[in-house]
């Protein structure tokens, strides 16, 4: 009898045994993944500033295509934090350094234009980044550039059913001189970044 109480006992022994080890093996699995879990949202709040993200920023010093010569430095600053998800990405008053990368001078039909290559930006702690961007504009990032107007009309006949003809200006394809793009200081505009940025 007590042999059989005893091999009932190991039994019982055996069974609560394999169960904990269960039990523990499920434990750890949790664990670990809540930790990749965890991992894998912070690598997605803070991995980096996508190629394509605008970027508001603040001029810091005039420049115009008149007196602006390639390889010239301008500084411009961010005025409101930019997140990426819950990231403080690009905190508020980070600055961006630049330098003019082309000028164009104005010439009959066309504005001049200044093309600005952003090749740094440092946080307010101190953390600087190289980086590969542009002052957004639609003119191929071009600022200014834009065409200018005719100068001379012909007066040409217009006719509607009807109706006597009258005469119309229509432009002749001679256009004005352009102007000097001037940039001033505070004015906002857009920075687009043409490569990826990973953040620290």
């Amino acid at each position: 009898m007590y042999k059989s109480l005893s091999l009932a006992l190991k039994y019982c022994i055996y069974i609560i045994m394999k169960m904990l080890k269960k039990i523990f093996v499920f434990i750890i699995f949790i664990i670990f993944a809540c930790i990749n879990i965890s991992n894998a949202q912070e690598n997605k709040e803070v991995q980096k500033i996508r190629e394509g993200t605008f970027a508001k920023v603040m001029v810091l010093e005039e420049f115009s295509s008149l007196n602006a010569d390639i390889g010239d430095k301008l500084k411009f600053i961010n005025t409101e934090d930019m997140y990426i998800y819950e990231t403080n990405a690009i905190p508020k008053n980070t600055i961006f350094y630049g330098e003019v990368e082309d000028v164009r001078e104005p010439v009959e039909g066309k504005d001049g234009a200044v093309k600005v290559l952003i090749y740094k930006m440092e946080t307010p702690d101190k953390k600087i980044y190289d980086i590969n961007a542009h002052i957004y504009s639609e003119n191929e990032n071009y600022l200014g550039g834009k065409t200018t107007e005719s100068i001379y009309y012909r007066k040409v006949p217009h006719y509607n059913q009807n109706l006597r003809p009258f005469l119309q200006a229509a432009p002749l394809h001679i256009l004005e001189m352009g102007k000097h793009i001037l940039i001033k200081s505070g004015e906002e505009m857009f920075i687009i970044f043409d490569k990826d940025v990973y953040l620290k």
